[in-house]
């Protein structure tokens, strides 16, 4: 019996392998958040993500070896600071592709000959989507989150790129047990004891309409967002921007607001630029508080729970006098990414 040369071995090993992970791969037809239809890959072997919170839910589902590029900005480099760098020991080195203003370098995208690229877009109109499908004939999946519902929808779409579905259903399990630890509480509370809460975008006019995530996660936490006493034109809106005038006649008794890095409560309490506020009850009573950390608290990832629970401790501190929020903090990361925070170890 002739035996057969090591190196022709070698060769078809490599085949044999080459074989299977294209076998292993499938093509699919998805829904993107705008309602478009594409096919991909699945799993997607060349995944560049432009969203961060989009990028938190692949990780805790797919495998980091198949994203190959990030966007190149400030958002995407502090989760540099975070548990991704231990999760994708080349996270860094894959921050590459370019940004003028909102418009995507297509140069610094082709380089990387992604086979699916993953970015925020509010309408099929969108300059990247158009520009990436027309030039680069790169399927794009659009995302825009409205609701917490699509939220856990993001969870199944990461599934379905990556290949891994039963981790996507495990994702949405720990999120479900995390998010009950603050409705279990908040909804034995009575309607008469939730406060009306004024959603602060940094645009501070800006907030949230009943349509919005923001609402979801508002009526979670047992409060109300103020704008059901708004007009029907703002309430239907999910981005409604008021004026000062009918945030007073609003008179909400929380504000609340997004990461401002120019603002903080206490301006918005006792700033000359906010003299106007004075007889607003949150305002009167120092009700006013913010989400200070938005990559630890990001409503619109798998950290939704622990935004969730963040709201809730602020609208009902005496409903939650017995957390350890850093504990929680540490335990949910360890569950979703398996990794400590803020020690940024592995468990």
């Amino acid at each position: 019996m002739k035996k057969i040369p090591y190196s022709l071995l070698a060769v078809i090993s490599c085949a044999m392998l080459l074989a299977l992970s294209v076998s292993a791969q499938e093509t699919i037809s998805i829904k993107d958040d705008l309602g478009r239809n594409l096919t991909i890959s699945s799993p997607s072997q060349r995944v560049v993500f432009t969203m961060e919170n989009a990028l938190k839910t692949y990780y805790a589902v797919g495998d980091p070896k198949h994203v190959v590029a990030l966007k190149d900005d400030k958002w995407m480099r502090k989760l540099a600071e975070d548990v991704f760098p231990v999760i994708d020991p080349e996270f860094e080195s894959k921050i590459v592709v370019n940004i003028t203003g909102d418009q995507l370098n297509l140069e610094s995208l082709a380089k990387v000959s992604p086979d699916l690229v993953v970015l925020w877009a509010s309408s099929p109109n969108d300059p990247n989507l158009q520009a990436i499908n027309d030039t680069l004939k790169v399927p794009t999946f659009a995302i825009y989150v409205t609701s917490l519902e699509d939220v856990f929808r993001q969870v199944d779409t990461m599934g379905l790129i990556s290949g891994n579905k039963e981790r996507a259903e495990k994702v949405k399990e720990i999120m479900e047990s995390y998010k009950e630890k603050t409705t279990s509480v908040t909804h034995q509370i009575a309607e008469g004891d939730k406060p009306k809460v004024f959603w602060m975008w940094t645009d501070v006019y800006g907030t949230a309409g009943l349509k919005s995530g923001m609402n979801d996660l508002i009526e979670l936490a047992g409060g109300i967002n103020v704008m059901t006493l708004a007009d029907k034109e703002a309430q239907e809106m999910e981005h409604p921007v008021i004026t000062q005038e009918t945030l007073i006649k609003l008179n909400p008794d929380v504000i609340y607001m997004w990461y401002n890095e120019n603002l903080d409560p206490k301006d918005i309490i006792g700033g000359e630029d906010f003299k106007g506020w004075k007889d607003i009850n949150a305002v009167k009573n120092n009700r006013v508080y913010e989400i200070e950390n938005p990559y630890l608290f990001d409503a619109f990832s798998p950290r939704m729970p622990l935004a969730l629970l963040h709201l809730a401790r602020d609208l009902h501190p005496d409903k939650f006098q017995g957390l350890d929020m850093n504990q929680t903090v540490d335990q949910y990361n360890v569950d979703m990414w398996g990794v400590h925070y803020p020690s940024m170890v592995k468990a």
